[in-house]
């Protein structure tokens, strides 16, 4: 029947589609550089040099999954709390060595690594949330490891992808707060802009009446997000719907509720209020998952249009408001 060939050919373009889609998502290897566009004038810090070499170790170790990892600890002369640097998307450690810089010549230790399909990490499949979560928290259990760092003085500042998977992972006795940089309150919502973006810039290169199909480009983008969910599913047996928004939620009824569990780090947000790629009405909605269950957010939102640019925007501020919150208790 006319339907049945409807639903297979509307089935076969949405598995095709999604397939493309999953395939370059989770493509490991891929790095943006400063001039691609994708980078979009993020500004990093430059005023502060890397400790010396004496005071830099290298760390394989290996996430909770056995996924193996790769990075680096720079430690202080004498107990101090210990920061941990959580990259973004298609970014490695090696971008973040000049914030490390920073962190490191504000007296606190700094550990360094690459998620997995990132820089000198295993190259396989990335996620963007969920998998990445398992590097973390084998990265919190390295960092307390390390005799300089203070017991119950871990810190996460993540950045894009980092600073959601900070979210999600499950509260630890060792970290006391988590510094989110342009976070994602659910990563869903990012990708369908990213495929509708994608489709939009496609079709516009077309010629003539091919280019009516811009109008179909909402629906395509539906079927490609679809198609991707269940691809995705079927090979890394969990959600491609990342919630940040979620987690913060079901960390603090499981804190109510069960009389072991581990209270959730307090959150300094911050964000751009015209962040191109992951719009402010993300923090927004982290702010009111906070409020529905009683746990306290920061938050710093800058007049800026840069994803992650709020450094770049007001250094100083940045760094004392960064310092303020580590140095609260």
């Amino acid at each position: 029947s006319t339907l049945a060939v409807v639903t297979l050919v509307t089935s076969g373009l949405m598995m095709a589609l999604g397939h493309r889609f999953i395939a370059e998502f989770t493509r490991p290897g891929v790095t943006i550089t400063p001039d691609s566009p994708q980078w979009g004038g993020w500004k990093f810090p430059t005023e502060d040099a890397e400790p010396p070499l004496t005071a830099q170790r290298v760390l394989r170790f290996v996430s909770t999954d056995g996924t193996p990892l790769c990075g680096e600890f720079w430690a202080q002369l004498r107990p101090a709390p210990t920061i941990i640097i959580s990259h973004g998307f298609h970014l490695s450690r090696r971008h973040f060595r000049s914030v490390a810089a920073l962190e490191y010549a504000r007296g606190a230790n700094v550990l360094l690594f690459d998620y997995r399909g990132h820089g000198e990490s295993s190259l396989i499949a990335t996620t963007c949330g969920n998998a990445e979560v398992r590097d973390l928290v084998a990265a919190v259990e390295v960092a307390v490891n390390q005799a300089e760092t203070m017991p119950g003085k871990v810190y996460i500042h993540g950045f894009s992808m980092g600073a959601a998977v900070a979210i999600m992972m499950p509260p630890h006795p060792a970290v006391a707060g988590i510094i989110a940089d342009s976070p994602y309150a659910h990563l869903s919502d990012m990708i369908q802009l990213i495929i509708a973006e994608i489709l939009h810039a496609e079709v516009s290169g077309w010629w003539g009446p091919f280019r009516a199909i811009r109008i179909c480009v909402p629906m395509l983008t539906q079927l490609t997000f679809a198609g991707g969910q269940l691809l995705f599913r079927s090979r890394f047996h969990h959600p491609l719907a990342a919630s940040t928004e979620r987690a913060i939620i079901t960390q603090a009824k499981s804190f109510k509720y069960q009389t072991d569990a581990i209270p959730p780090p307090p959150i300094l947000l911050i964000h751009a209020e015209q962040d191109p790629l992951i719009s402010l009405q993300h923090a927004h909605r982290l702010v009111e998952a906070g409020d529905k269950v009683g746990r306290a957010i920061q938050v710093y939102y800058t007049p800026c249009a840069i994803h992650c640019g709020s450094y770049g925007f007001d250094p100083q501020h940045y760094n004392q408001l960064v310092q303020g919150f580590i140095q609260r208790d």
